[in-house]
């Protein structure tokens, strides 16, 4: 039995985070949802996620710099991380792109740019994880 691609969702506004794990279980994800950035790093290292879909503006840790932490976390370093923003464009590349992440999203996002981006990110860690 194959085990389903499990996607970790992190961000404050539970309504968000909850349509993404929608739309990430219609698609044929294992998903959670997470409200902030301490929590993500907590159930990542119990139950290691194939992808994270972070938001950058969150109270207390922001995802960028949560993002960047979890490359310091052995059992979640290698966990591709895509971030997720209402901030303009410009501002989100530079973001993810200083944190290290996989990808990002931008809100309002579209459900299939989101699938996309998913499998996109995910099938770029698979061909890390072996090319290593």
């Amino acid at each position: 039995m194959d085990k389903k691609p499990f996607v970790l969702v992190c961000d404050d506004t539970r309504a968000i985070a909850q349509s993404i794990v929608f739309m990430l279980q219609g698609a044929g994800y294992r998903a959670q949802a997470v409200d902030c950035a301490l929590d993500c790093v907590a159930v990542a290292r119990k139950d290691t996620p194939d992808l994270i879909i972070m938001d950058i503006m969150m109270p207390g840790m922001d995802g960028a710099t949560a993002s960047g932490l979890m490359k310091d976390v052995p059992e979640i370093e290698g966990v591709p991380v895509v971030l997720l923003s209402a901030m303009p464009e410009d501002q989100v590349k530079v973001r993810a792109e200083d944190a290290g992440a996989a990808g990002y999203l931008l809100k309002p996002y579209r459900k299939n740019v989101l699938l996309d981006t998913v499998a996109c990110s995910m099938r770029k860690a698979v061909a890390l994880k072996q090319s290593a």
